[in-house]
């Protein structure tokens, strides 16, 4: 086990409580798919691995390390958190942007090998022929692109993204996903992504975790733990399980519109 929750619970008000006793372990090399509706948790939970929230109830660690315990430059070679669109920062450029990912790895300025870094992670989100544009310049698609960049320029080993598909067109949904997968796999990183998408997190997660009022109710290959029943109970709307190419879909069951008959 290498990025283990334990015991977490989670208020930001005495009477709402968001997460309750919530328990989680991730192994490195593995893309998980936080589910649920609105309100489940799943956004919470990534803030507090990011430590945007304040943990106070059970443990975070990391190959045994509490992560509350790292200081923040530290913490920040450790985790890498994209938040959901609109918290860009449109004054820079996308360069100058992604750049901050790099931020815990030098002093007073930055190093060739930081801009190399940059121009990669630039590179690989297909932003190369926007780099010198300002953020605010950018589409929210564009702009969230440069958030997940920014994030793969800080080469973390713990990489969280908040619904990052949300402002992205279909196209760049999937190649996102894609290139998350295969960063995943290829250096070896734990991958945690809330996403309300059910589809694409089967196509693209190793496991899910489906959350209902701050609690996971299944964990496990999407394969393995879609299951109508808990589906329907979690989001309150019957649904229909298929297979393709391996991998299970969902598809809500939507009743025909009643037409009036002509008079």
């Amino acid at each position: 086990m290498t990025l283990s929750v334990e015991g977490v619970a989670f208020s930001y008000s005495r009477s709402r409580t968001v997460l309750h006793d919530v328990n989680l372990a991730v192994q490195k090399g593995e893309f998980v798919g936080l589910l649920g509706p609105n309100g489940s948790g799943k956004s919470t939970l990534t803030k507090l691995i990011a430590r945007v929230n304040r943990l106070r109830t059970g443990s975070i660690r990391y190959e045994d390390e509490h992560l509350s315990r790292l200081r923040m430059s530290e913490h920040a070679k450790v985790v890498a958190y994209v938040p959901q669109s609109g918290e860009a920062t449109f004054q820079l450029s996308v360069r100058e942007s992604v750049l901050l990912g790099r931020t815990p790895y030098f002093g007073m300025r930055p190093r060739r090998q930081d801009w190399e870094i940059v121009d990669a992670a630039i590179e690989h989100m297909g932003l190369t022929e926007m780099s010198a544009l300002s953020v605010g310049d950018l589409s929210g698609g564009q702009a969230q692109r440069v958030l997940i960049a920014r994030a793969v320029a800080q080469q973390p080993q713990i990489l969280l993204l908040d619904e990052p598909t949300s402002a992205l067109d279909l196209r760049y949904q999937v190649e996102t996903l894609r290139h998350v997968r295969d960063l995943t796999r290829r250096r070896n990183l734990v991958s945690l992504i809330a996403i309300h998408d059910l589809n694409l997190a089967a196509r693209f997660c190793d496991k899910v975790a489906i959350l209902q009022g701050g609690r996971i109710v299944a964990f496990g290959r999407p394969n393995d733990v879609y299951d109508s029943q808990v589906l329907e109970r979690v989001y309150g709307l019957e649904v229909d399980l298929f297979e393709r190419d391996g991998a299970v879909q969902v598809h809500p069951v939507i009743e025909p519109l009643s037409v009036p008959a002509a008079s």
